[in-house]
């Protein structure tokens, strides 16, 4: 499998020892979006863990079943998360995710790509 992929909900690659994955713009996720999420991301990174740099600027909308999931079973193979959370809307997304779901892997909310990366670089092999 090559070292990016795409779908109907985002756009993911491994860079420089992390997945950087963008989600597309107004997207609305729920449990079967989460799982085809998780499903592809990990075929892409063929059984390494990462840090993952995760830009959810253009989700409009996640159901509470699809946050629990990408909480639990969206942490495998993950070491660390940045997310890119610059509006109001995924502000208040992020910060209802990490509350209600508490991620068992070290996360952050950061305003851009190079806030993510400075935290996840203790992360990167």
């Amino acid at each position: 499998m090559k070292n990016s992929f795409e779908n109907e909900y985002a756009e993911y690659c491994i860079d420089n020892g992390v997945v950087l994955f963008v989600y597309k713009q107004n997207i609305a996720i729920e449990l079967a979006g989460a799982m085809e999420i998780v499903s592809d991301r990990l075929k892409l990174q063929k059984g390494k863990a990462y840090p993952i740099l995760c830009d959810i600027r253009g989700i409009k909308d996640i159901n509470k079943d699809a946050r629990r999931y990408l909480a639990t079973e969206g942490s495998l193979l993950t070491k660390a998360v940045a997310f890119i959370s610059d509006t109001p809307l995924s502000q208040m997304l992020t910060d209802l995710y990490l509350i209600a779901n508490i991620p068992p892997i070290p996360t952050k909310v950061v305003s851009n790509e190079l806030e993510g990366m400075e935290f996840l670089l203790e992360f990167i092999e």
